[in-house]
């Protein structure tokens, strides 16, 4: 039980291959909005320079 790799291996394989299924324009969609969201906290958080005239 301890000592047989192959039932580690299966394990892993089968938790990349999930992974994998199930891919769909809803996720992209959701991941897409997620970066955005980011993305605008950044500038948000991040301190503008002074412009001086």
């Amino acid at each position: 039980m301890y000592n047989n790799i192959a039932s580690s291996t299966g394990a892993g394989v089968g938790a990349g291959a999930l992974a994998m299924t199930g891919f769909d324009s809803v996720w992209l969609g959701l991941a897409a909005f997620a970066l955005i969201a980011a993305g605008s906290a950044l500038l948000r958080i991040v301190p503008r320079p002074k412009r001086e005239a």
